[in-house]
């Protein structure tokens, strides 16, 4: 017989017909091994109450369910968040709503919490996702590419965007030589063969452009190779034209720079949402 069971035998004689008196539930308490404490606790009641184990979560269980939500939008359009990128998102969740206990300097949310709020959330889990541009050079597989515009329909339909074309918007980037050399010359046999060019080694210039269904164009970045911006590379550059320095490449602060930007030239009149378009992947703004 279980310890549990014994004390539970107990405490159904003494409330059955015991008066309860300190001295009685001693003996008990002695017969059976059991603390007095938790007799007198059976008895009042108080033993019946769930407990929890540790700290109470830092973000409450309806933010959390809300939280939970973002990451699986996110993941449908093919924007899946690792857990440094939910442990991030938390941080910045709990910051919006006011809430301490995360660690201000590494700005994210600890191993135990991402821990507990997977175990909180069993409609996710650890996945391996598939390398979409794999499948794109994997010789545009049927399959892929229809199961690529199904998502794109619906998504059109859910955000109601069937006939708002200038609310569907593509965004890509683009890298530019500043020289390039010949490939197949016509040339003297046996005699060495050069061409001149602007340098020994060519620069390159990445331009980041956007324009919707309709024909309209979103702000455009152009990002040069250097450490310190040239007066000139402003000249003659048109309007809505950002240009930054970089190594000549777009990074993640850049884009989020350009998208920015993007989000401020969106017209405000309209309450519509707008779908972009990055790599084939889909993002409402």
């Amino acid at each position: 017989m279980t310890e549990r069971r014994k004390e539970g035998q107990n405490v159904e004689s003494v409330e059955a017909g015991q008066d309860g008196r300190v001295p009685q539930l001693n003996l008990l308490a002695r017969a059976w091994n059991v603390l007095k404490s938790t007799l007198q606790r059976r008895v009042k009641g108080a033993g019946h109450h769930h407990h929890t184990i540790g700290r109470k979560p830092i973000i409450s269980v309806e933010d959390e369910a809300e939280l939970a939500e973002v990451i699986k939008t996110l993941a449908k359009r093919d924007f899946p968040l690792r857990m440094s990128d939910v442990q991030k998102l938390a941080f910045q969740f709990a910051q919006k709503k006011g809430l301490k206990g995360f660690s201000q300097t590494m700005k994210k949310a600890g191993y135990g919490w991402f821990q507990g709020f997977m175990k909180r959330q069993p409609n996710l889990g650890i996945r391996k996702p598939e390398a979409l541009s794999a499948a794109r050079a994997a010789g545009f597989n049927p399959t892929v590419v229809m199961g690529w515009f199904k998502k794109y329909q619906d998504m059109i339909e859910t955000l109601g965007l069937e006939n708002v074309p200038d609310r569907i918007w593509n965004c890509d980037e683009t890298g530019l030589q500043d020289h390039f050399l010949s490939t197949r010359v016509v040339a003297e046999v046996g005699s060495p063969c050069f061409e001149v060019t602007g340098g020994e080694k060519g620069e390159t210039t990445t331009c980041l452009a956007s324009h919707n269904a309709a024909g309209g164009y979103g702000p455009t970045m152009v990002i040069f190779k250097g450490k310190r911006m040239k007066a000139e590379w402003l000249l003659g550059s048109p309007q809505n034209t950002a240009v930054k320095i970089s190594d000549g490449w777009i990074n993640s602060e850049l884009f989020v720079e350009w998208g920015k930007l993007f989000l401020q030239k969106l017209p405000k009149d309209d309450p519509r949402p707008h779908l972009l378009l990055v790599d084939g992947l889909f993002d409402v703004v």
